[in-house]
């Protein structure tokens, strides 16, 4: 994957610019209600140093799995992989069927309210895929009142997307291209060389799981 430096972001409820820093203040400041549902602000962004982050409007009485089904929709899905939360030296991972109960030793399942496990305050961690592994940081950075839509979780603002010059030409790039390593990205004309194996081009993704495995976006990218 292509060097990257810290990025802008844009507020997803009123389109106005924001920062990771500014993110929970601005939406306290000004989405937030004088009364009505508490929501939890969760700050979703990488453990090591990267551009990529976040902020989700959580109801407390959504689900562990709820959430999952979000950060796969937004940032990570590509081939249905196990994925899990890590709360409280606890592991809470997807596809179980049973319950709250054991699932492997001390894992349990996603089935759980977030309201019954976390607090503003907590900070966690997530992993897609326990293969080519995408890890996620996530911290309840504080709670608003919110009554504006009824959706159990609520995209509120996340980094811009970023460009990247071609490793070869310079121009604007739009596909990694992963034969020998991680860091090759080409553009348009440069992935077309006939000497390249298609099979290698994966499209840039505002994720950070942009060039892994088979991803191909989310949610809210623009694909070429």
């Amino acid at each position: 994957m292509a060097k990257q430096a810290a990025a802008p972001g844009t507020c997803y409820i009123c389109k106005e610019p924001i920062t990771k820093r500014t993110a929970i203040t601005h939406l306290k400041k000004i989405h937030a209600e004088e009364s009505g549902d508490i929501r939890y602000a969760i700050m979703v962004d990488t453990p090591r140093s990267s551009p990529y982050w976040m902020v989700l409007l959580v109801k407390p009485d959504a689900t562990l799995d709820d959430l999952d089904e979000s950060l796969r929709e937004i940032w990570v899905e590509c081939c249905g992989h196990l994925s899990a939360f890590r709360i409280n030296g606890t592991e809470y991972i997807s596809n179980s069927e049973s319950g709250n109960d054991d699932f492997f030793g001390d894992t349990k399942s996603m089935k759980v309210k977030i309201q019954n496990v976390l607090i503003p305050g907590m900070t966690f961690s997530y992993e897609y895929d326990f293969g080519t592994t995408t890890e996620l940081r996530l911290k309840v950075a504080d709670s608003i009142a919110w009554h504006k839509k009824k959706e159990k979780i609520i995209m509120a603002g996340m980094n811009d997307a970023m460009e990247f010059p071609c490793t070869k030409c310079g121009k604007p790039a739009i596909y990694h291209y992963n034969e020998d390593d991680d860091f090759t990205v080409l553009c348009e004309d440069c992935s077309s060389d006939e000497g390249l194996d298609e099979c290698y081009l994966l499209p840039i993704c505002n994720s950070p799981r942009t060039g892994l495995c088979g991803y191909e976006g989310g949610r809210y990218d623009d694909l070429p």
